[in-house]
């Protein structure tokens, strides 16, 4: 007797308890392997081999029906596990794949499509950061420096609020924020690298330094400082890092006076750290 032909995937299924696919344990996805009892109650493979090892494999975790030789295979919930895919939440950015549902979340998690956030207030956008850069450019109008290279030393001038800085390196583009807030003071300057994972850390160092002739009589008053630091990632879906609770870089208004409203420093990324 020839095998049935393939049938088509079925497009629009709806899981009416999304509950039935989780282990009864763990409340987790269910991943084959998927072992059951006697009467059908399933357990994923990691949660049968803790209570194996624990001792208490004798009954069904839900049941209580004794377990002659454990639980047991079920090759048939297995096959039903591995074709439903679904696709990405990232889809509306770009992102194409189709995961099983078992590792939906753990694709969604490390998925290059996931989208960072604009900063400004009452903006709704979200894209990826090459999307976010030109979109901070045309759409609020903010210094952005772009094409600069790691542990290429980059002259930026910050004005108060928001700059971006892309710096492309191991063939991704990462985007920096330099948020420069005034202060009774001076100005703070807060600095945060743009990311959809942050898996990603940087060792940056940036530094400012003036000098300039006093009353034309050659006395020359200067000022140079430089700090070095380690800026984490965040995707901005939060809103963006307060600069009064946490700034790296302060110019007291004695060495950068108020009425000069462009600061010229320069920018640079010493080291590139990704954890797995």
């Amino acid at each position: 007797m020839a095998l049935p032909a393939k049938r088509k995937p079925l497009e629009n299924v709806t899981v009416e308890d999304a509950d039935t696919l989780d282990c009864g344990v763990c409340y987790r996805p269910l991943k084959p392997p998927v072992f059951q009892c006697a009467v059908g109650h399933a357990i994923c493979s990691l949660c049968r081999d803790k209570m194996v090892a624990s001792g208490m494999s004798q009954h069904c975790h839900v049941c209580r029906v004794p377990l002659i030789g454990g639980y047991q295979r079920c090759i048939a919930l297995e096959k039903v596990l591995e074709s439903i895919s679904m696709p990405c939440a990232n889809a509306a950015h770009g992102c194409g794949a189709r995961p099983a549902h078992y590792d939906h979340g753990e694709h969604v998690r490390a998925c290059p499509h996931k989208p960072c956030y604009c900063p400004a207030d009452a903006c709704g956008f979200a894209g990826s950061t090459a999307a976010l850069l030109g979109h901070l450019a045309a759409a609020h109008g903010w210094p952005c420096t772009t094409d600069t290279r790691p542990w290429v030393c980059v002259k930026v001038n910050l004005r108060d609020g928001f700059n971006a800085v892309s710096v492309h390196a191991s063939g991704q583009q990462h985007l920096f924020l330099l948020n420069v807030a005034r202060s009774p003071f001076g100005r703070a300057i807060s600095v945060s690298c743009v990311h959809p994972h942050q898996t990603v850390r940087f060792e940056v160092r940036l530094k400012y330094s003036r000098n300039e002739n006093a009353h034309g009589g050659g006395v020359c008053r200067g000022h140079s400082q430089q700090s070095q630091f380690t800026v984490a990632c965040t995707d901005l879906s939060g809103g963006p890092p307060s600069s009064e609770e946490c700034f790296q870089f302060f110019l007291p208004k004695c060495v950068h006076p108020d009425f000069i409203r462009t600061i010229a420093a320069t920018f640079e990324v010493l080291h590139v750290t990704i954890s797995v």
